[in-house]
């Protein structure tokens, strides 16, 4: 029965030590998600959109956050600002995006009329 118990107890430490491990490594991949969703945001997003650089700048930011958090193993914390950090790196890509589509549709725009008989 001692047997019984000593191996429960070593289950649960080392599983608790895997656990441990499963979330470093969870929270590294995680970091890097959100580090080339910076980038893509960086590289799609104009300077002079102050909305798109509002939201690059808090990603960078709780890119940043994160970090500190996992140096202090407080992984689970770590995911949770990563996670925020990829929405507002995505968001700012989206608004990046639907910025030049909106001046792609107005050049087709004033295109169109120029060419138009009745302009």
């Amino acid at each position: 029965m001692k047997v019984i118990k000593f191996g429960a107890v070593l289950c649960i430490v080392g599983c608790g030590g895997a656990n441990d491990a499963v979330e470093a490594q969870t929270a590294a991949n995680a970091t890097a998600e959100t580090t080339a969703a910076i980038a893509a945001a960086e590289t799609a997003a104009p300077k002079d959109h102050p909305q798109a650089s509002l939201h690059l700048k808090l990603a960078k930011d709780q890119l940043q956050q994160a970090k500190e958090l996992m140096q202090d193993e407080e992984d689970e914390k770590a995911q949770l600002v990563l996670q925020r950090a990829t929405a507002d790196a995505e968001l700012a890509l989206m608004l990046a995006r639907k910025t030049d589509a909106e001046e792609k549709a107005e050049r087709a725009r004033a295109q169109v009329q120029s060419l138009s008989p009745h302009h």
